[in-house]
């Protein structure tokens, strides 16, 4: 028995560490977006604060010495940037080293590399290896959910194998953009829901085991949103099933309503909502010198951007559109490189299958034919705290990007990407263990 978990855990190994060099190896192949350079420029910050000591810089001000920063901070998240200064410190870089603005969509890729708003080829490869890094972690973390959820290994592998294999997953994640951080700790959140589900089902509760992954949880949640804002569907997804399975659970055994919501639950998760809010705060230092009214400014500025891109790129006529964009994303689409990438750059990229999978017809029938099985057994078992988290990440983040979601941008559809492959690897799991039990059967009876 010690030998044969020994055996799985050195797989186990060897596949983690198989899928993070696959990311890896397409790091420095991915075409350039102009974002990248946004972030290589907001990733000034990490030295301001943890160089000069200069938290002036980086607070909010009616006058600030910089307006477009400031915009920036307000706009965004910290993690990811933070990250990105952290990995070009260790590089070796310096202030001096980093590209003096962000990218400006109104010039030419010429105009922009003229102006000083290209980054290095060294910093932006510092930048998107943390970037890279925390991508390896959510699909690290994608393993461990689904080995959860299905309690079967093929679940775990196969589900990882769909995700690391998306090519948005692969393109935005190796790239010096939010969307590394924002998926590691999104998934993250996740996962250490997952166990603080099962802790509060024990019977009898250990308190401070309890305590302390919830208290994780919550600071783990607090990272995600500091990465990139929209990490709040899946927050709130994963904090709706945790407040709901104790009630599920009291009202199936029929026990009176004091059991339901009782002191103990209303003070854990009041406090978690506070360190949630705490965590954020401490990330976003431009918050500190206002941070009541600092809510309202974000929103305003997102609205502002919404509007921009919406006359930019479009919006959807109808729900219809919505709906056939969502499926098309989910399953079928292939990598959007943007505006600024040539042929060679896609051809590279492309080359010896460092984009992921392939899109179109086929491949979309398969993921939909793991997906219906995934969800059949998830939905028998939604009074279960695992499959409850996973069911409402899903719906949720289905709702808000069908009928909340204006824009066609490819990037706006990836906090779909982990949940799907999660449901696809435990209707994968549950496809072979069928196969396996019938295929025992007949050679049984045959004998």
């Amino acid at each position: 028995m010690l030998k044969r978990r020994g055996l799985y855990w050195l797989l186990d190994s060897l596949w983690l560490l198989g899928v993070a060099l696959f990311v890896f190896a397409g790091r420095d192949k991915a075409p350039f977006h102009g974002d990248e350079s946004t972030l290589v420029f907001m990733s000034r910050d990490y030295y301001y604060l943890l160089h000069e000591g200069d938290l002036d810089r980086v607070l909010f001000s009616a006058t600030p010495r910089n307006e477009t920063a400031q915009r920036l901070r307000i706009l965004n998240g910290t993690v990811g940037k933070m990250a990105m200064g952290l990995a070009e410190d260790l590089d070796g870089l310096s202030l001096d080293d980093l590209n003096s603005n962000k990218w400006n969509w109104r010039l030419t890729y010429e105009e922009n590399v003229a102006a000083g708003h290209m980054p290095s080829v060294r910093a932006l490869r510092a930048a998107r290896t943390a970037s890279a890094l925390l991508t390896v972690i959510s699909v690290w973390a994608v393993f461990v959910i689904a080995l959860l959820v299905a309690r079967r290994r093929p679940a775990a592998y196969i589900a990882s194998l769909i995700y690391v294999t998306t090519p948005a997953v692969l393109l935005f994640g190796r790239r010096a953009m939010f969307e590394g951080s924002f998926l590691g700790f999104m998934t993250l959140a996740l996962l250490v829901a997952l166990f603080v589900g099962r802790e509060q089902g024990r019977v009898p509760a250990r308190r401070w085991v309890l305590i302390g992954w919830t208290a994780l949880f919550a600071v783990v949640s607090g990272c995600a949103l500091a990465s990139k804002h929209t990490a709040v569907i899946a927050v709130a997804a994963a904090f709706a099933a945790l407040m709901i399975e104790p009630v599920l659970r009291a009202y199936t055994a029929k026990l009176p309503p004091r059991e339901w919501i009782n002191r103990q639950w209303v003070v854990r998760w009041g406090w978690a909502a506070a360190l949630v809010g705490f965590t954020f705060l401490a990330l976003n230092p431009t918050w500190w010198s206002d941070p009541l009214r600092m809510p309202q400014r974000t929103l305003l500025e997102r609205k502002m951007l919404l509007s921009t891109q919406v006359e930019t790129y479009g919006s959807f006529d109808n729900v219809q559109a919505r709906f056939a964009e969502f499926v098309d994303q989910a399953v079928y689409a292939g990598p959007s490189y943007g505006g600024l990438t040539t042929e060679i750059e896609i051809e590279r990229y492309e080359k010896n299958g460092l984009a992921g999978r392939g899109a179109g017809i086929v491949w979309g029938i398969v993921l939909a034919g793991l997906l219906g099985p995934g969800l059949f057994i998830l939905a028998r078992r939604w009074r279960e705290s695992d499959a409850l988290i996973v069911l409402l990440w899903t719906g949720i983040t289905v709702i808000v990007l069908v009928f909340f979601n204006p824009l066609r941008i490819q990037r706006y559809y990836l906090p779909l990407q982990p949940p799907l492959a999660v449901i696809a690897g435990v209707g994968a799991s549950m496809i072979i263990h069928w196969m396996t039990h019938k295929r025992r059967s007949v050679e049984k009876i045959d004998s």
